[in-house]
């Protein structure tokens, strides 16, 4: 990870009061950065802190980016919401919005994708690729991450499992509407 990943860590270790952030902050530090996220969640459930839209979206990229977004996406959700307009929603995924699986064709074929995020702006999609596994369930690393159209319909364009960031970053600042 870089400076940057540990400069937004910190930033959103700041969200909590001081105490709760310093021992996020620390766990970015010492490695622990699978404890930091359940302590950052735990934290801003517990102190009912209002959290931004990017900025939730943000914690889900690193909470599976270290591998714990099945085990802290139920808590990242019950998340105050801070109720300003943001770039990007992040879905349930749970039979709401984004909990529908769609069939992936072209360099998604065989794959099951996910709806993760959401543009607000131009309704672009920010998928999660994943591969149908024997014990009927989805795997639980994504094989790479799609951009989709507003519709579903059409894959824009699609970043491997290595580039989360990327992908998210496209998602925020290559929005077509934004540009208008």
């Amino acid at each position: 990870m870089t400076n940057v990943d540990r400069d937004r860590w910190h930033r959103l270790a700041d969200l909590l009061p001081e105490t709760a952030a310093e021992e996020v902050k620390e766990c970015w530090e010492t490695g622990e950065q699978e404890a930091g996220l359940r302590l950052l969640i735990e934290g801003l459930l517990a102190s009912q802190t209002p959290v931004g839209g990017e900025d939730r979206a943000r914690i889900a990229v690193f909470t599976e980016q270290w591998g714990q977004r099945e085990l802290l996406a139920p808590g990242l959700l019950r998340c105050l919401g801070d109720g300003a307009p943001a770039a990007v929603r992040l879905l349930d995924g749970e039979g709401g919005e984004g909990g529908e699986l769609l069939p992936g064709e072209g360099e998604s074929a065989g794959l099951v994708l996910v709806p993760w995020m959401r543009c607000n702006r131009c309704g672009r999609y920010l998928l999660r690729a994943h591969r149908w596994e024997d014990w009927d369930d989805l795997s639980q690393l994504a094989v790479h991450y799609p951009i989709a159209s507003a519709d579903l319909g059409t894959v824009l364009r699609t970043f491997p499992a290595d580039e989360l960031d990327a992908a998210f970053a496209d998602l925020l600042d290559h929005c077509p509407a934004a540009a208008v």
